[in-house]
């Protein structure tokens, strides 16, 4: 099973304490090391302990994660280590590709790069450690956090909204993200969330402009539509229906899409994969969704550690929110600034109510009884259930017809 690598990349440090030193030996680089700082592979070196095996904190397929100690043990950055393989075309892209893109990227929710080393051919970026680690350690609990209140998670998430407003709206040239999921959502050791892992992303047009962001790709052969469409989409349970269908155009609202399954992995607390023991298949968690909605069951589907916290007019407002977010019509879901808006008058609502709960009875818990919930609650005006899962079987196997490593790779380690 492989490790989410983002689980340990993070948020900046003092410019004093980073200062550029020259490095030996060093070859001319495209990469922007007026922008942050360049590491020799000497000081990367003395930081791992020469990449000692008891300092790896995470793996994947292609990187190794360590932690480094640096400025004689003051600060603790993770390190992060991609080695070549086969792929060195494809991992020395992805890698450029980060490293250009968060040295130009300054947001609170978006973490920062504090540097890079690509002497000798070596592909190493180093990040702030984040203590805290992912929202998908908190929700599932991996690494035995408490759960998450309902309020803090509404904060999560209105600061990944804002991040990504950022990206799409208010940076110089518009990002996609593309990989948009809990584990590439970090958590500092305040708790506010940042969003991480720009490997997939892609550069659109300048934001002022205020168009639509469509991003024309190169198209794919036939090898890479059956073994590579993993990295080149995302990850599988969160990619946006429509890039199956082409795989030369992507949009904003894929990553709309991708945030819209977070929001409900939030609300429920299940991961997006499930596996049926009944039928040996997994179920995505839109699907299992979109069951309850039918059947107005809303509060069987929410995380049983939010039963009675979550104030109504604030589960509406969000449940609405998300299942716009993730309408199978690309063109039906809001811009980020539309979603930003709706959580903060969720979270508005929640503290409005939790307000009166406790003036009425002030040495209490804000408890608060289930309502009646139908479609007709929900306020995009053509709701109807299959804009939410169109396909006639809710199970992924019979949904989707090519089942690449990547694939099956995703399924293994969304479900465990």
């Amino acid at each position: 099973m492989r490790t989410s690598l983002s689980s340990f990349c993070f948020c900046p440090v003092s410019e004093s304490k980073l200062k550029k030193k020259p490095s030996k030996g060093k070859a001319k680089s495209s990469l922007p090391q007026h922008l942050c700082r360049r590491f020799s592979l000497d000081e990367i070196r003395v930081t791992t302990n020469n990449f000692d095996s008891h300092l790896v904190i995470g793996k994947g397929g292609c990187a190794v994660v360590y932690k480094g100690f640096f400025d004689d043990g003051a600060s603790v950055f993770a390190v992060k280590y991609l080695q070549l393989g086969s792929s060195r075309h494809t991992i020395l892209e992805d890698f450029r590709n980060e490293v250009q893109l968060l040295c130009q990227l300054r947001h609170q929710h978006i973490v920062s790069l504090i540097g890079f080393c690509d002497e000798e051919d070596k592909m190493i970026t180093v990040y702030n450690y984040m203590s805290q680690g992912t929202l998908f350690d908190h929700l599932h609990g991996t690494g035995h956090h408490d759960p998450l209140p309902w309020k803090q998670r509404l904060e999560m998430c209105i600061g990944v909204a804002c991040g990504l407003h950022y990206l799409h709206a208010e940076a110089k040239r518009a990002v996609i993200h593309r990989d948009i999921k809990t584990k590439n959502i970090l958590l500092d050791d305040q708790m506010v969330s940042k969003i991480a892992d720009f490997t997939l992303s892609k550069i659109g047009p300048f934001s002022l402009s205020n168009a639509p962001i469509r991003i024309e790709l190169p198209p794919l052969d036939e090898i890479e539509l059956q073994t590579s469409r993993t990295r080149l989409f995302g990850t599988f349970g969160y990619v946006a229906p429509e890039l199956f269908m082409d795989t030369t155009l992507v949009t904003e609202k894929s990553d709309v899409y991708s945030f819209g399954v977070v929001l409900l992995e939030v609300l429920c607390g299940r991961k997006v994969l499930m596996f049926d023991a009944g039928d040996h298949n997994h179920r995505h968690l839109i699907s299992w969704v979109n069951e309850h909605l039918k059947n107005g069951t809303i509060y069987q589907m929410t995380d049983p550690y939010l039963e009675g916290k979550i104030a109504p007019g604030c589960l509406q407002k969000f449940l609405d929110i998300a299942l716009s977010c993730v309408h199978v019509g690309e063109h039906k879901r809001p811009a980020l600034g539309e979603v930003e808006v709706a959580l903060e008058l969720a979270l508005e609502l929640q503290n409005k109510a939790d307000s009166e709960v406790k003036r009425l009875n002030p040495h209490g818990e804000a408890m608060y009884e289930e309502i009646v919930f139908s479609a007709s609650a929900f306020s995009f005006s053509d709701y109807q259930t299959d804009v939410l899962w169109p396909h006639g079987s809710s199970r992924v196997e019979d949904t989707f017809s090519w089942t690449s490593e990547d694939m099956l790779s995703d399924i293994e380690e969304l479900c465990s």
